[in-house]
């Protein structure tokens, strides 16, 4: 994920919220929203040795599954869950999506975008799977599993009825005005849910299959 998602994200957080960051690796984006938002909040992060390095930050840190991390925390106990760089990683994202829902009154939601014009050559041309990540690491080596573009998502929160309030695109060196699902290499969301957009059903559902 490049510094301008990212600095687009502590945008949207706004002073003092209370944010849970699922997946937050060795802590850098949580403390500068300490740092800059003035925040309360936590991290959730199944790496042991990035758990250390963000408990050397003096960060409260979970270690273990995010949906463990999430069982936590009682409903709509943040003002912000954050999923940057971690939902496409995820064996059970929708389960994840749901439970950030719950305990969070809104989400902020970061992917990459699998129908940028560079990953559509590479297939069309060289008839290979394109790498994924920005360690350009090939695809058996690359923690991504989830390959979904901008358009993919978009239908899926309105299948699901959840609000898409903000919504920011990245090429690699600058934010996106036209064409996201051609040209981005990234999106990053700021999402709203309805009471209604996941059953305890569906969630259990998932959560099993998980």
């Amino acid at each position: 994920m490049n510094r301008l998602l990212y600095e687009t994200a502590m945008d949207w957080v706004f002073e003092g919220a209370r944010v849970l960051d699922l997946g937050c690796g060795d802590g850098l984006f949580l403390s500068q929203l300490f740092e800059k938002r003035r925040i309360s909040g936590e991290g959730v992060e199944r790496d042991s040795a990035m758990v250390m390095l963000s408990i050397e930050r003096g960060l409260d840190v979970h270690h273990g599954d995010l949906l463990d991390g999430l069982a936590q925390h009682p409903d709509q106990s943040f003002d912000f869950v954050m999923l940057l760089g971690t939902f496409q990683e995820l064996i059970a994202p929708e389960a994840v999506l749901a439970e950030s829902f719950r305990v969070g009154r809104q989400v902020i939601l970061a992917h990459s975008n699998f129908a940028n014009f560079r990953y559509r050559w590479h297939l069309s041309w060289q008839g290979r799977s394109p790498k994924t990540d920005d360690e350009d690491r090939p695809w058996y080596r690359s923690p991504t599993t989830q390959l979904f573009s901008v358009e993919d998502f978009i239908k899926y929160c309105n299948r699901r009825g959840v609000h898409r309030k903000q919504a920011a695109f990245f090429g690699r060196k600058r934010r996106l005005r036209f064409w996201p699902n051609l040209f981005a290499r990234e999106a990053l969301w700021l999402l709203e849910a309805r009471a209604s957009s996941f059953t305890k059903h569906e969630k259990a559902g998932n959560a099993a299959r998980g």
